[in-house]
């Protein structure tokens, strides 16, 4: 008896890990907290239980084209289709360039059910808008990847009609967009400012 509820236990167990396995996956060194990771998962989580799309980050602070190369093989056999793969590194070396590698590779059958400007767009990208902020007090990395991926995970939730309770919502988003824009406006405060000075103050002594 205690040998089958053993047995029974294992099973589910193993079942369990697998599922998790199947619907959320984080690898990696980049500086992403606990508490982000959390959050992901259970976005994932909810994303898999309601579609059946695996998702998985990939995180490096620099990768060069062999390791990235064993990376990809490894998760493309891994993950069942459907899925989306996001492999990052902030620093990436294939022998002709150097630079950063920001990727998403997915199965056929999620072919246009994203837009990854949305994403990575160099000025409104709900991932990039963020990471790029290099003079923050408070690491951005970890907003970054989660505002990039709860648009992600929104994206494919919708183009199969469902809404997903765990996602973070536009709210989040536009109060992020509000903060940026309150700086753009700052800076270009301050610019006007310093010409204003450094121009105009030189046509009042000159007249």
């Amino acid at each position: 008896m205690v040998k089958a509820v053993f047995k029974t236990a294992l099973i589910l167990s193993i079942f369990t890990v697998n599922s998790l396995f199947a619907a959320f996956l984080y690898e990696g060194d980049v500086n992403i907290n606990d508490k982000t990771q959390a959050k992901m998962k259970e976005m994932g989580g909810e994303l898999y239980t309601k579609t059946g799309i695996s998702t998985a980050i990939v995180a490096y602070s620099d990768l060069n084209k062999t390791s990235f190369l064993q990376i990809k093989d490894k998760y493309l056999k891994e993950l069942k289709d459907p899925y989306v793969l996001w492999i990052f590194s902030k620093k990436y070396e294939d022998g002709k360039r150097t630079g950063k590698l920001n990727l998403l590779l997915s199965s056929k059958s999620l072919k246009g059910k994203y837009d990854e400007s949305s994403m990575f767009s160099p000025f409104g990208g709900s991932f990039t808008k963020l990471i790029v902020i290099q003079k923050s007090k408070v690491d951005p990395t970890a907003a970054a990847f989660l505002n990039g991926y709860a648009d992600l995970v929104d994206m494919l939730a919708d183009s199969h009609g469902v809404k997903l309770k765990s996602s973070v919502g536009n709210e989040t988003r536009e109060t992020m967009d509000v903060a940026r824009v309150a700086i753009y406006l700052s800076f270009l405060f301050f610019l006007l400012w310093y010409l204003k000075v450094k121009f105009f103050s030189k046509e009042e002594k000159n007249g």
